[in-house]
Order: structure tokens, then C-alpha cells, then sequence
């Protein structure tokens, strides 16, 4: 009897006293995100694509217009497409996105007729569909060209339609990076006139004398020019104020050569099939430079002589492009330049243990080089060799890349051995480990 007593009397205790785990369990459901203020709220919301800061409108009263203060917009096709099994579907049936492409369309406009004359940060649309039309593009960056935006990138591809960029992008006052990247279309803005415009990325688009020179002369800020995969039909680039260059890949058919002539460009990236159509001159600020090509297509090794200031050098080849260095090396007429601000050498692309003499001459002309890293590669197996030179013919063997059971890494040293006096220490390292 009395211990019945005794147990209800417990249980009922602990009915009207809170354990202190119930009082933990109510304090983690706690929602704190709420209790933020709207700045730091708007900056998470930032952080998502439009359509999903759009959707954080339904959580509760409070976060039903806070979208509208996000500073960026992010709109991508892909995202309003159905499933992959039911794409596989619309293409056996060859049912067209007609649907989705409305539902796309109509979601961006209500977007910008909720936000009204707010100023952007950022703007980013990526439309690429072969069967879709993009030409609400258009209306929709002739909007984003009055918000003030700052940022501003376009992916639009498609097959079937032609997609034109507004001029008004090309007027941005406050304009400061612009990439566009096009199915190689061609970019034919009627003036240019960006004062903020300190970085431009083109990428598969095609390029004309009088653009380019409208781009650089309407830019008189920029500071970086990449351009990918380009349709480049013009002459030459030249700039007072260009930093940094970079060219990864590019269609040349209708000039024969390209003249790049920028006395400010500091930092320069060329990777291509033909280095031949490329003509360098006046750089005379340029500290580092990476090349990589396949073929040189040419008389004489002119970039070799353009680049002999630079104090890094990245010179990777294929054998083609190495068999014509060495045809023109060969020549009496060809003088190969004195490299004395080398520092940092990383030059290779091929069997280094059957060919070393390009190696050889960088050697003789580059009088102060510290550091050397040969890559070495054999079939489809590369292997990395780093050196670090001291004084004179003194060198050390810092680090060495390769691929496990590789001998030709170790050849590739013993060859290394026998162009200097000393090898003060050497660490060979599998690509497995932790370097």
C-alpha cells in the first residue's frame, strides 16, 4: 500500500517539475534563424539561387517579401526542367519544353515586377536549351542594365536561335565584371562605354576588329581580359591598362596574325593549338607567363624573345610543338634570348629522358634561375621533377613526382646529374603521398 503511495506520488512529481532534459529538448527547438536581424537574414538568403530565395516567402509572414532585398539574382533554365527519366520521355516522343520554357519565362518576369527599380550587385542567367528561344533575354538584361549592377554573367546557348546582347549592357555605368559566354555568337555592340569595367571573360563568342577595339578603347578601367574558346577576327590587342591576359584556346580563319602589344600586362596565360598567329610585343612589365601549345606554325620563336623579362615561366609543349622549337633552334639565323630575371622555370610536355636539349638551352640563358621543375611525360604517365638551383652549377633536388613503379623518373635524374656538378640531396616522393 504504502509503496503504491509512493510511486504515484513520485510520478506525480515529476508531472508538475520539468526535468532538465524536457527543458534542454525545448531550448533546441528554439528557432533562432527568425530571431536574425533582416540584414544578416537577406545575406544567408543571398547564398541561394532566386527561385529557391523566392520559395523561403511561404516559411512565415516575415520572410514573404524579404527576398526582394536580396542583392543578386540568379536565374538558371535547368532548374524549371522536369526529371531526367521524364526528359528521356519528352525526347522519345520529340515533345518539345514549351511548357517549362513558360513556366521559366513567366517566373523571372514576376520576379522583376516584384522587385521593381531596386539596385542589383549581381545578375546571373543561364539559359542554354537547343530547343528554346532566349530572346526574353534580351527585355530582361535591358532591365538589369539600369539596376547599377556591378556583376553581371550570361550563359546563353541554343541551337536552333540566334541570341543577341542588348547594347545596353555595353553602357553599364557601374559595370565592373561582365562575362559572356555564347554558342559563338557574334557580340555587335554599336559603342561601348563601361568607366567601371575592370575584368571581361568571353568565352565561345566571336570577336571582330572594330568590337575589340570598341571593348578596349570604351573600358578605360580594365585591368583583365579572358578570352576562351573565341572566334578571334581581328589584329591585334593593345592596351595601357591590361594586367592580366589569358587565352585558352582560341579559332583564328580570317587574320592571319594577332599582335598582342600591351606595355602594362603583368601576368600572361596563352594556351592553344598554334602558337604561329600570335605575335607578341612591348612587354615589357610582364613578371610571369604560362604557354602551352601544340604547334608553333611558324618562322622564328618571336614569343621566346618577348617574354625574356619575365622573372616565371611556364613552358609546356607537345612533341610536335617541341620538334618545331628544335627545327628552328636548329637554324643559324635563330638566336634564343637571355632570360636574366628567370627565376622560376616549369617547362616539359614530353619524354624529357629522350629529349633534353630545350632544357639545355634555357640552362646556358637563364644565368639566375632558382628553381626548375621538369615535367615528364611518357605515353600517358607524367612525372614531375622539382630542382632547386643555388649558385653556379650547384642544385638540389627537392621534390619528385611520380607515378609509382615509374623508372623514368629516375632516369630523368640521372640525366638531370649529368648537365650539373652537384646533387646536394634528393627526396623521391609517390603521387600517392601527401606532399
Amino acid at each position: 500500500m504504502n509503496l503504491l503511495f509512493t510511486c504515484t506520488g513520485i510520478m506525480h512529481e515529476r508531472c508538475l517539475v520539468k526535468s532538465p532534459r524536457a527543458k534542454r529538448q525545448k531550448t533546441d527547438h528554439v528557432d533562432r534563424i527568425s530571431s536574425l536581424p533582416d540584414p544578416m537574414l537577406i545575406s544567408i538568403l543571398s547564398l541561394l539561387t532566386t527561385k529557391e530565395a523566392v520559395q523561403t516567402s511561404v516559411l512565415a509572414k516575415r520572410y514573404r517579401n524579404l527576398w526582394v532585398s536580396v542583392p543578386g539574382l540568379e536565374f538558371d533554365f535547368d532548374d524549371f526542367l522536369p526529371s531526367l527519366e521524364i526528359l528521356e520521355k519528352l525526347e522519345e516522343t520529340d515533345e518539345d519544353l514549351s511548357e517549362y520554357e513558360e513556366k521559366f519565362v513567366k517566373f523571372v518576369d514576376r520576379v522583376f515586377e516584384h522587385r521593381g527599380p531596386l539596385n542589383l550587385d549581381s545578375f546571373k542567367l543561364v539559359w542554354t536549351e537547343d530547343d528554346s528561344d532566349p530572346i526574353r533575354a534580351t527585355a530582361w538584361l535591358d532591365i538589369v542594365a539600369k539596376l547599377k549592377t556591378k556583376f553581371l554573367f550570361v550563359h546563353i546557348f541554343s541551337e536552333n536561335y540566334n541570341f543577341e546582347v542588348p547594347d545596353s549592357v555595353f553602357a553599364s555605368q557601374l559595370l565592373q565584371e561582365l562575362v559572356l559566354h555564347l554558342g559563338f555568337e557574334v557580340i555587335t555592340p554599336r559603342s561601348v562605354n563601361l568607366p567601371c569595367l575592370k575584368r571581361l571573360t568571353l568565352d565561345s563568342v566571336e570577336i571582330r576588329e572594330e568590337v575589340m577595339q570598341k571593348l578596349l578603347s570604351g573600358s578605360p578601367a580594365l585591368e583583365e581580359m579572358v578570352l576562351s574558346d573565341c572566334l578571334l577576327s581581328f589584329c591585334d590587342i593593345s592596351s595601357c591598362t591590361l594586367k592580366r591576359l589569358i587565352i585558352d584556346g582560341y579559332h583564328n580563319e580570317k587574320a592571319p596574325e594577332i599582335l598582342i602589344s600591351i606595355p602594362s600586362l603583368v601576368y600572361l596565360e596563352v594556351r592553344c593549338w598554334a602558337m604561329g598567329k600570335l605575335k607578341f610585343k612591348n612587354l615589357k612589365s610582364l613578371v610571369k607567363a604560362q604557354i602551352h601549345f601544340h604547334d608553333l606554325s611558324d618562322d622564328e620563336p618571336l614569343f621566346l624573345t618577348a617574354l625574356s623579362n619575365v622573372t616565371s615561366l611556364e613552358l609546356v609543349l607537345s612533341v610536335w610543338g617541341l620538334r618545331d622549337m628544335k627545327d628552328l633552334l636548329e637554324k643559324e639565323t635563330t638566336k634564343f634570348p637571355t632570360f636574366n630575371n628567370l627565376k622560376t622555370l616549369k617547362i616539359g610536355g614530353w619524354s624529357l629522358t629522350h629529349d633534353f636539349d630545350l632544357v639545355d638551352h634555357f640552362l646556358l640563358h637563364a644565368p639566375n634561375l632558382e628553381k626548375l621543375t621538369l615535367l615528364h611525360r611518357e605515353r600517358l604517365t607524367c612525372s614531375n621533377l622539382e630542382l632547386s638551383l643555388g649558385l653556379g652549377d650547384c642544385l638540389d633536388i627537392v621534390e619528385t613526382t611520380y607515378e609509382q613503379n615509374d623508372k623514368s623518373a629516375s632516369e630523368l635524374a640521372k640525366i638531370v646529374e649529368t648537365h650539373f656538378k652537384t646533387i646536394r640531396e634528393a627526396h623521391h616522393i609517390p603521387q600517392s603521398c601527401n606532399l
